[in-house]
């Protein structure tokens, strides 16, 4: 039996295996379908944090998507690409000190094709399909989370109570969903992220508020 594992199924371990990473990774491999220098490709990570749980730094996020083979890069010295890694020409003794070393970074085919199928599961897209009765009331919630302090779980419930989008027994007077149920899924799909006192509309959950 093949037990080997394809890059593409590192790097879908990887995306499917760290949801508080997910969309950052997502969005990272897609800045740098462009080929970008290091320096550049950190400082966007950065503006893509949603959550100060996020605590892994810039070069580490890079340093796990490069080691899965999403991401690859290439480092020139005075213009010429360099065959080893950074920690090779740190220890080559034969190059000058004052040499121009640039790194350069870029999505692989592999990274783009686990990143799209990814983002293609988790859409609203496919998650209005798989439960078109409950699409309304995702999209109420993740329009009260747009405002820039979000909104808590306590208040969501509130507000789908008030909505009457919990599914309510009326005989017996039992809510069938919880907001957690609410937040949850839409957590998944890169629509609301949490921030650690309430939950927050990323830039995609903006965009279908919009829609």
């Amino acid at each position: 039996m093949n037990t080997s594992v394809t890059v593409e199924e590192r790097i879908r371990f990887v995306l499917d295996g760290n949801p508080a990473y997910r969309e950052l990774y997502l969005a990272l491999v897609d800045y740098c379908t462009d080929q970008h220098t290091l320096e550049e490709a950190q400082a966007f990570c950065e503006t893509q944090r949603t959550s100060p749980m996020q605590v892994l730094s810039s070069a580490a996020l890079m340093d796990v998507m490069t080691r899965a083979g999403a991401l690859e890069l290439t480092i020139f010295v005075d213009g010429v690409p360099y065959e080893g890694t950074l920690a090779d020409l740190q220890a080559d003794e034969t190059i000058p000190e004052d040499v121009s070393v640039v790194q350069l970074i870029h999505s692989t085919p592999a990274g783009c094709a686990a990143a799209s199928a990814v983002a293609e599961e988790r859409s609203f897209a496919r998650l209005s399909a798989a439960c078109p009765e409950r699409e309304e009331a995702f999209r109420r919630v993740v329009e009260w989370c747009v405002k820039s302090d979000g909104a808590t779980t306590r208040r969501l419930q509130e507000l789908l109570k008030e909505a009457d989008l919990l599914e309510t027994d009326a005989a017996r007077g039992i809510d069938g969903l919880h907001a957690s149920y609410f937040t949850g899924v839409l957590e998944a799909v890169g629509a609301l992220a949490w921030n650690g006192k309430a939950w927050i509309a990323t830039d995609k959950g903006r965009m279908l508020a919009k829609c």
